[in-house]
């Protein structure tokens, strides 16, 4: 009786150091999230290569082999995010995050106006500013208004066969992602 209780007891001391150390250890985990892993590579306002197409290795999980992936940060504080890239491939889409990693809003180049990727993020004051003077050139932009200041931008680009690799790293690495200004540009009388 005295050995089941001494086994118990000792048992019940190893898990609680156990459970101590495993809470100990989620900080460490907890920073190596999808934000953080892009503030390691590159700073905000610049598109980086996360997932090559075929590639096993990225800054972040590969999902399909057959997509390949850019991603940016941004922080609305200043000025909308504008997101733009050409070329024409079998597939593409873009989805916005939050810091935290919860979407806020995807399309592909189906859904998008005349297939390009043409995109405005923006918070609600700027949108107001938008609506009363549009720029020339956001009616072929999809606008997205959000209340989340700080969050990135993912694209995934298809390559339907090696043929496409190319035009994918092209179409992922001249991406733009910048900060959109021309929104406060007095509009002309002509």
């Amino acid at each position: 009786m005295k050995r089941a209780f001494y086994a118990l007891a000792v048992a019940f001391v190893l898990a609680g150091i156990v459970h101590i150390l495993i809470i100990l250890l989620i900080p460490n985990y907890a920073a190596k999230d999808a934000w953080a892993k892009l503030a390691g590579v590159a700073g905000p306002w610049k598109f980086v290569m996360v997932a090559e197409p075929g590639g096993q290795d990225g800054v972040l999980p590969v999902v399909d082999p057959a997509f390949g992936t850019a991603a940016c940060r941004y922080d609305l504080t200043n000025a909308p995010l504008r997101v733009s890239a050409d070329g024409q491939l079998p597939f593409w889409s873009i989805a916005i995050f939050d810091r935290q990693g919860r979407n806020i809003y995807s399309f592909n180049d189906r859904t998008a106006i005349e297939r390009r990727l043409s995109l405005l993020v923006i918070n609600p004051v700027q949108m107001a500013q938008i609506r009363r003077s549009p720029p020339p050139d956001s009616d072929k932009a999809v606008l997205v208004e959000t209340n989340v200041s700080q969050g990135f931008v993912l694209i995934r680009a298809l390559q339907e066969n090696p043929s496409w690799a190319p035009a994918v790293r092209d179409f992922l690495t001249n991406a733009k992602c910048e900060q959109y200004f021309d929104y406060l540009a007095p509009q002309s009388d002509s």
